[in-house]
């Protein structure tokens, strides 16, 4: 039987423990979440014994037969748990979950979780049998149009009230990381002083979670990203980052791509290219083509000579002016200048 994870509480609260639980997906707070779910339930119904089977290389599947069968010495009514991770049963995996499901122990339960498993996984039988058996769980991402009113859900299991606003600024600052967003949940929870939690409460109380790579900061001005490119500019800023440093890896990604554009003018293709410079994932593939059609070798130029502009700056007494450089920069890089780059020094 499939079901939601906002569906179990109810389930197990109607029809009991079933005998085997299947719980799969690639946001970890939520698998987490259910298994504990069960595992609660399970504890209140004297389920006493817990035994922890983690799917590694080698592992022997035959043990989860035997752990099982064997009785136990401390109690009637046992809790397994098998923790697949990223790993897929196989043949002998699957014919013992096939076995397993055949015949349930009537005193234990199964937690089975696992990473984001694919359809092709799911249309096997022993995938089928533990559907049929018990109850299969597919974790969904939780999207940034649904994050507010998730967040709003959570503080009121909290006992507390968020509004509309105050929810959606928690959701921009955690950056769909449900973890950190439960973190900050709890945090503000237990220091909000009112029932209603606005956001001048999250102003003073919540710690922005995000932590910006300058090479992310790159990235995002590749892929074309004005928004995300500023914000994370001001996150390095805040935090206090040495502009060279960021000067720096900025050179190294720029050079790069002006060497592309050369050889791609030269007739080179862009696999070859990508290959030499070990430029790899689909996603920044996509972001330096996007960035190589947007800009002629004389924009690149032109930006060039706004890159020389910025070191003399960080290299002078006047580095005040230097982040809004930065922004010019990347902003001219991503293709949304407000101002030429040649301009800023006339």
């Amino acid at each position: 039987m499939r079901l939601r994870a906002d569906q179990l509480f109810s389930n197990l609260n109607r029809s009991g423990l079933a005998p085997i639980y299947l719980i799969s997906g690639d946001e970890p707070l939520q698998v987490m979440e259910c298994a504990d779910e069960v595992r609660r339930f399970a504890r209140e119904r004297n389920f006493e014994e817990r035994l922890v089977l983690d799917v590694g290389n080698g592992f022997d599947w035959n043990s989860l037969i035997e752990a099982s069968a064997n009785l136990s010495l401390f109690s009637s009514r046992r809790l397994l748990e098998l923790r697949l991770g990223d790993k897929k049963p196989g043949r002998d995996g699957g014919d013992v979950l096939v076995r397993y499901a055949e015949q349930p122990p009537p005193d234990n339960v199964l937690i089975i979780t696992a990473n984001k498993l694919d359809k092709k996984t799911q249309e096997t039988k022993w995938y089928r049998i533990l559907d049929d058996a018990g109850i299969t769980i597919e974790i969904w991402p939780i999207d940034a149009r649904r994050l507010p009113d998730w967040i709003q859900q959570r503080t009121q299991k909290h006992g507390k009230q968020i509004n509309g606003l105050a929810a959606r600024l928690i959701a921009e600052r955690v950056e769909g990381n449900l973890l950190a967003a439960s973190q900050e949940i709890e945090k503000l929870c237990l220091l909000a002083k009112k029932n209603e939690i606005d956001v001048d409460e999250i102003l003073s109380s919540v710690t922005d979670s995000t932590r910006f790579d300058v090479f992310q900061l790159i990235g995002s001005a590749l892929a074309g990203d004005a928004r995300q490119t500023v914000r994370m500019l001001s996150g390095l800023k805040s935090e206090g980052v040495d502009p060279m440093a960021i000067y720096g890896a900025l050179m190294w990604e720029f050079r790069r791509l002006c060497s592309l554009s050369y050889s791609a003018k030269s007739g080179v293709s862009l696999d070859e290219l990508f290959k030499k410079e070990n430029i790899k994932g689909a996603e920044r593939q996509h972001a330096v083509k996007t960035t190589l059609h947007q800009h002629t070798s004389d924009d690149l130029h032109a930006l060039l000579r706004t890159a020389v502009y910025i070191d003399r700056k960080i290299k002078s007494s006047d580095r005040a002016i230097v982040w809004d450089l930065f922004q010019i920069f990347l902003l001219s890089l991503a293709g949304n200048s407000l101002i030429k780059p040649e301009f800023i020094y006339t």
